[in-house]
């Protein structure tokens, strides 16, 4: 063996030669060309139209995700694109949004002209429904494994966190703003009324109000509740949909705010 490397050391092209073939598997794991077999498709740049997308593209198994709408945009929707991201859009692998954006239309038309794969997708804190939207992203990536391990993790959490708030509530009937209908009805309360996301008119206000809801669930990116919860004296309270206020970044951090604030209502705080 001491042999063998003496004559390697000897003659450079060959030990060079040598240290190359034992390298180049090195080179293809760690990424390569673009276009290399050997490319990790989660590590795609995903650019989410809001940290909602954004959220939803992590938990399917995306490992580069880029948000468009700031995360301390109260209202994340009516973000106005810069420049910027629209360079953003067009080098990135996969654009995810859902369509009702201001700006949806102008992020499409870039994504057209510069070749961009688009995944549109629907929102819903639903659990169920919220896996089967990111289930787009996760095919497009083949990231279909990683989306049913957080499945397998999430799913309970988010069971946990029910059991817990609805043992404070039995009286469950709610007055519920509508972008809130889908997260609230799979909590478990029931939803008697709806208003939003306008401003309810007074007709409205006090067609809920005589209802006399046990509580008024209103949307914290569009609150306009509090009106109905005042007219009955109701417990209040303002949840999320998209990630961003308090620090919040994933779904999992949503669904533990919301129900940090459900048990802060059903105690009165």
């Amino acid at each position: 063996m001491s042999k063998y490397l003496f004559r390697l050391s000897l003659e450079p092209g060959v030990f060079f030669a040598f240290l190359l073939s034992l390298m180049a598997p090195a080179f293809v794991f760690a990424g390569g060309a673009k276009d290399s077999p050997a490319e990790s498709v989660e590590g795609k740049l995903v650019l989410a139209s809001t940290s909602w997308l954004g959220a939803m593209a992590t938990a399917a198994g995306a490992e580069n995700v880029r948000i468009l709408a700031p995360l301390d945009l109260r209202h994340p929707p009516e973000y106005e694109l810069k420049p910027s991201d629209l360079v953003a859009a067009s080098k990135a692998d996969i654009i995810v949004y859902a369509g009702w954006e201001q700006f949806a239309e102008k992020l499409a038309d870039t994504a057209g002209s510069a070749g961009v794969r688009t995944i549109t997708v629907r929102t819903s804190n639903d659990p169920a429904e919220f896996k089967a939207e990111a289930a787009k992203i996760a095919q497009a990536l083949g990231t279909e494994e990683k989306l049913e391990k957080w499945w397998g993790a999430f799913l309970p959490f988010a069971e946990d966190l029910r059991e817990k708030v609805m043992a404070l509530y039995p009286d469950r009937r709610a007055v519920v703003n509508r972008m809130q209908t889908p997260y609230v009805a799979w909590m478990g309360f029931e939803i008697i009324g709806e208003f939003g996301p306008a401003e309810p008119s007074p007709a409205v206000i006090l067609e809920l109000a005589q209802m006399r809801p046990a509580l008024v669930l209103d949307n914290y990116h569009g609150p306009s509740g509090w009106p109905i919860a005042e007219a009955v004296n109701a417990a209040y309270a303002e949840l999320l949909n998209f990630p961003g206020k308090d620090g919040t970044l994933t779904i999992e951090d949503v669904f533990r705010y919301n129900a940090d604030t459900l048990i802060k209502a059903a105690a009165g705080q």
